[in-house]
């Protein structure tokens, strides 16, 4: 077990012309289960490879417990790595693969032969290719192999576990329970994990601790609750959340804030005052999470807003429906069977207190 830090950690392709990683700095606490979440290209997998070795810094350091590893090789940082592209070895078996970390001339005192089976066996198991044991790499399907790397990095005992989407190209119902079986696995092991992902959901529900990338910067880190309640900046509120918040252009007025050009709401006086000390005199977005929206009559006093069910969008027992009013679109989340129909007019209204407000200027949350 480990606590891994990065320091104004930099990393850049091209000869400079891409910058991956932009001075992040990140303190990955010892045992947690920590994700790192983020669009395609936001950096997740160059991350992973600098704290691995694969790559090397352009700038920073990078830390294990108190002993820098910046320039340390892959063998003797002690960590367990899983890519999405599974990089197995074509020529040897699915057992042969298993038991190939636990044969590295560095712990060949560790493990005797009979402990190298047995712990093969019993991460077979765990994944569900125990049948496959004896096929090679190009016998299996993608999500098979994927398996298999994953189970390459559970069957040692390292400091840390690195994963990168090591579950991406599971079918929906496996990964489900894969999400569930490496949670438990952490748990029981205690093993400090860095797991990437571009799906806020299961980021959500793995996560300790979570920091959101977006080319190359770190957005916010904290608690998946504390992420989900009080999203840093646009980016992370339209990002964390399913679906998206709504954004919505507005305007100060006094004691009001005039929603869409299209109805006033009223603002308490502490919320007043945090706009003030951002120095927002006019221009404001206003946020609201689809759960939080009640549908109500469009004929009621209680309606904020008002427009018409252009989609409605099945989930089971939930529904996503998409409201359009004038030129704007605003998505409630909702109980299915009290879902109204495409085509109906609604009302829609929300608490002030539910709402986040933005600075339009630098697209912060405003505290």
């Amino acid at each position: 077990m480990a606590k891994i830090t990065l320091q104004n950690v930099s990393k850049q392709y091209k000869g400079g012309e891409i910058q991956a990683l932009k001075k992040i700095n990140l303190e990955i606490e010892d045992g947690k289960f920590f994700c790192l979440l983020g669009p395609a290209g936001a950096g997740k997998t160059t991350t992973i490879k600098l704290i691995a070795g694969v790559e090397p810094v352009d700038g920073g350091k990078i830390f294990m417990d108190d002993q820098e590893i910046t320039d340390l090789l892959p063998n003797q940082r002690d960590v367990a790595v899983a890519f999405e592209t599974y990089a197995l070895y074509p020529q040897r078996t699915v057992r042969e693969n298993l038991a190939f970390p636990l044969r590295a001339p560095m712990r060949k005192k560790e493990w005797s032969e009979a402990q190298i089976q047995a712990r093969v066996e019993e991460v077979a198991k765990l994944l569900g290719i125990d049948d496959l044991l004896d096929r090679l790499p190009r016998q299996l399907s993608g999500g098979q192999r994927q398996r298999v790397a994953l189970g390459r990095a559970l069957v040692r005992k390292p400091k840390a576990y690195l994963f990168d989407e090591p579950i991406a190209h599971l079918d929906a119902k496996l990964r489900h329970r894969m999400r569930g079986e490496l949670r438990r696995i952490q748990l029981e092991l205690g093993i400090t994990t860095v797991y990437t992902t571009p799906d806020q959901l299961e980021a959500l529900s793995l996560a300790d601790q979570m920091a959101i990338l977006n080319e190359g910067k770190i957005e916010q880190v904290g608690s998946p609750t504390e992420i989900y309640q009080r999203p840093a900046n646009i980016f992370v509120a339209r990002f964390v959340g399913d679906p998206p918040m709504n954004i919505l252009r507005s305007e100060v007025q006094g004691e009001e804030v005039t929603l869409l050009g299209l109805t006033k709401l009223p603002l308490p006086a502490q919320i007043r005052s945090r706009l003030a000390a951002a120095e927002i005199e006019r221009s404001l977005m206003v946020g609201v999470r689809p759960r939080d929206i009640k549908l109500v009559s469009p004929s009621s006093e209680q309606a904020l807003l008002r427009g018409q069910v252009k989609y409605v969008q099945v989930l089971g027992e939930t529904s996503i429906l998409t409201i359009v009013m004038d030129s704007h679109e605003v998505r409630v989340k909702m109980n299915t069977q009290d879902a109204p129909n495409r085509g109906e007019a609604v009302g829609l209204n929300f608490a002030v207190q539910d709402c986040h407000f933005f600075d339009p200027r630098t697209e912060l949350r405003i505290d």
